[in-house]
């Protein structure tokens, strides 16, 4: 099969790589900081943070679908995707400086501008990220390199990950600590996301390309939306996708105060995070090989599988030395990067999957319908955080009770258990084997042939 379809060069898959960069910034920074940002720093209600994280994906469960069905039915010279990604790119990133801006506000003002920003961010990310994933399946026909891809833009993720997650507070203490060092990092990362998802779409550009002669189809949502109800591997992926970012959100959106209330050792934040990021870069190299040669849908069990183990080691044992909690954070940063990174790997085979039972393309709706499952999970993971951390008795900046601290411990890793055994169930029910996955790319190329 891989000497069969068209490949992208090498030299546009590493631009549009760069789309992993730009994805990720935000995707890490809001899912570890923001809830800590708006109670600690900001001075909001674990309540009202929870309720805001609610509300915004209701509203992604509206403008998520519909962005993917207006980027597929987009007919312009700049192509179907690209131009949403350069018009929506600097909006972007300055919503993100606005997300960890803190300005002096009475109390009900404070939540009016959480509310306005972070939802306004959420609709500007979603113009953006739609349109930047559904351009994987258009840059190669290949299924091998597809998953390349994915490698790659993930890999960028990782840098990202660094960015944030090992240099944030670093830099915001470099910058002034506090809510000035907060705003500029902000506007930091806000700078970066833009530059990057314009170098993506130039690496897209020779791929995301129009028929300027050929007749436009109309947009139908009725008739998209059933195709994606019917894409029975398509609603499997989204569950098993969406219990992963959960756990993963879940555990971030507490991970700083496990760290300042639990163990008292917020100084350890950036080495844990360097080994579950460096542990996760060994693996991005060598998942094209491995899941060519196990299956992406028994890989991506597996993956869940073993993600589990050190979780219910931490959470039996929280206050554990400092090199059992290293150890144990190095193996999950490693496995769970398994799951994380198939799930955009397997989208194609999703859109195929569609194309051949159906006889028609959405690549916009599949990649928006798991873009809002990630940001499902992540607002979710945010929100039972918030909702039980204040139905605990969590106060900012003081000392905890018992209570509070056996709640930051089992959402730091209890409920990530959970919500991995839930993908292990679904992703027992994906359909989408090697075998079976060359059977339909077969049959679609003798459909295409006979033309």
């Amino acid at each position: 099969m891989e000497n069969k379809y068209s490949k992208a060069k090498f030299l546009d898959v590493f631009k549009y790589s760069f789309g992993g960069l730009g994805s990720n910034l935000a995707f890490f920074l809001v899912m570890s900081y923001l809830t800590f940002f708006y109670t600690d720093i900001f001075g909001i209600n674990t309540m009202v943070v929870s309720g805001l994280m609610l509300i915004s994906r209701f509203i992604d469960a509206f403008t998520d679908p519909i962005m993917g069905m207006i980027g597929d039915h987009t007919h312009s010279k700049m192509g179907k995707y690209r131009p949403w990604i350069i018009g929506g790119a600097p909006l972007l990133g300055l919503f993100i400086f606005l997300l960890f801006t803190a300005p002096e506000m009475s109390p009900n003002m404070k939540i009016v501008y959480v509310y306005v920003i972070y939802i306004t961010y959420s609709l500007v990310s979603t113009v953006v990220n739609i349109p930047y994933h559904s351009m994987t399946p258009v840059m190669s026909q290949d299924p091998y390199q597809r998953t390349v891809i994915v490698s790659w833009k993930q890999g960028m993720g990782t840098v990202a990950q660094f960015v944030v997650t090992i240099m944030a507070l670093p830099l915001v203490e470099a910058f002034g600590g506090g809510k000035q060092g907060w705003a500029i990092y902000g506007a930091l990362v806000g700078i970066m996301t833009t530059v990057s998802f314009w170098v993506c779409a130039w690496g897209g550009k020779k791929y995301d390309v129009c028929d300027m002669q050929k007749e436009r189809v109309r947009l139908n949502m009725a008739n998209d939306l059933k195709l994606l109800i019917k894409n029975k591997p398509m609603l499997m992926l989204m569950i098993a996708f969406g219990t992963d970012v959960l756990a993963n959100a879940t555990y971030s959106a507490v991970n700083m105060y496990y760290f300042k209330y639990v163990l008292n050792r917020v100084d350890l934040v950036p080495k844990v995070a360097s080994a579950i990021l460096f542990a996760g870069i060994i693996l991005i190299p060598l998942l094209p090989a491995i899941s060519k040669i196990v299956g992406k849908n028994r890989l991506y069990w597996l993956g869940s599988l073993f993600s589990i183990f050190p979780l219910v080691v931490m959470w039996l044992r929280p206050t554990a030395s400092v090199t059992i909690l290293m150890s144990m954070m190095a193996v999950f940063g490693f496995v769970s990067r398994i799951p994380s990174n198939l799930g955009w790997a397997m989208l194609p085979e999703c859109s195929d999957f569609g194309e051949w039972k159906f006889g028609q393309r959405s690549d916009g709706l599949m990649s928006s319908s798991l873009t809002f499952i990630n940001k499902f999970g992540m607002a979710i993971g945010g929100f039972i955080a918030s909702f039980f951390l204040g139905l605990v008795g969590f106060t900012a900046n003081q000392e905890q009770t018992p209570q509070v601290l056996d709640m930051i411990v089992f959402l730091r890793f209890g409920m990530p258990v959970l919500g991995y055994v839930a993908s292990l169930v679904s992703m027992a029910f994906y359909e989408i084997t090697n075998e079976k996955y060359a059977q339909i790319r077969s049959e679609l190329d003798e459909k295409k042939e006979s033309i």
